[in-house]
């Protein structure tokens, strides 16, 4: 975790505060009080805190009523429980709601402390795993060379899109782009060249969309596209010209300005399929064709040619 581990105190005798916020500032935590339930709830909506030490008996509140609200603010947050042997029962019950631990009063300063390194220790590998979790997920849904959503993702925000179309009675389409003669590149500046090349226009695709729009990368230098706000065949033909423009402006990549084009499909919802494969096929068809054509140009699925 970036910068120190903070604490809330939250207790309501000064000396236990001043004592455990002293030990813990003395031990490189940030450490910060507060005397009542109110109180902590104020504090921690303003800063996040690692962990809260949280006596159970506070005057405005009992300690575990103040489980749900703080893991709502910071679900992050570890709890250990603070308390007399006479209340070990609601200690108990407050590692049924929620808490890490609980240490029995007077306090052991050791103890705390070693419990409170055991705590943020086990947070630190929680949360160590989870995000390599999530980026490993990320990873399976994203293409790694431009970080676009790769086939896996496109197709499900399609499928997802052809569903709400189909509720509202609404057009789609779907853009498949290929880069004209692309393979030159590689061959005369190597396959580096041809990776920025790549990078910089998933760069200018993400640019053109609308929010409501989808991008992905097929793989190669193929890329896809889905336009959700399409009330007619001239709205996609009009995002496919803009495309078109985009695509020719120069890019420079290793000091060299490099020119190229690209030829694009478009198939429609519902008139040239409904469903993922059969409008990415489609509008892949189209895109062929639009190459047949002399390339650096857009074809519709259902033209003739």
């Amino acid at each position: 975790m970036d910068g120190k581990e903070s604490i809330l105190i939250v207790d309501d005798d000064e000396g236990t505060c001043r004592s455990l916020r002293l030990i813990f500032r003395k031990k490189g935590y940030e450490a910060e009080t507060a005397g009542t339930g109110q109180e902590a709830i104020e504090k921690a909506r303003r800063k996040f805190f690692n962990l809260a030490l949280l006596d159970i008996k506070l005057p405005d509140t009992e300690g575990i009523e103040l489980l749900a609200p703080l893991k709502e603010i910071h679900p992050d947050m570890v709890v250990i429980m603070v308390t007399a042997y006479a209340s070990v029962e609601s200690a108990v019950r407050a590692l049924n709601e929620g808490a890490l631990a609980y240490i029995i009063k007077p306090l052991d300063m050791r103890g705390v402390l070693a419990k409170v390194r055991g705590a943020l220790q086990d947070q630190r590998i929680i949360e160590e795993k989870r995000r390599a979790e999530e980026e490993l997920a990320y990873r399976a849904t994203h293409d790694a060379l431009t970080d676009l959503p790769n086939r896996a993702l496109f197709k499900a925000h399609l499928t997802l899109a052809l569903t709400l179309a189909r509720r509202k009675q609404r057009k789609l389409a779907v853009m498949v782009l290929d880069l004209d003669r692309f393979k030159n590149v590689n061959d005369t500046l190597g396959h580096g060249a041809g990776d920025q090349l790549l990078q910089a226009v998933g760069v200018r695709l993400v640019d053109l969309l609308r929010e409501s729009d989808r991008i992905g990368r097929m793989g190669g230098d193929e890329f896809t596209l889905l336009l959700t706000e399409v009330a007619k065949v001239e709205d996609a033909a009009e995002v496919a010209c803009r495309i078109l423009g985009a695509v020719r402006k120069p890019f420079v990549i290793d000091g060299h300005q490099l020119h190229i084009t690209t030829s694009i499909g478009i198939a429609l919802y519902p008139s040239d399929g409904d469903d993922p494969d059969t409008l990415i096929k489609n509008a892949d068809k189209a895109m062929y064709r639009a190459k047949k054509h002399g390339r650096n140009n857009y074809q519709h699925s259902l033209a003739k040619g």
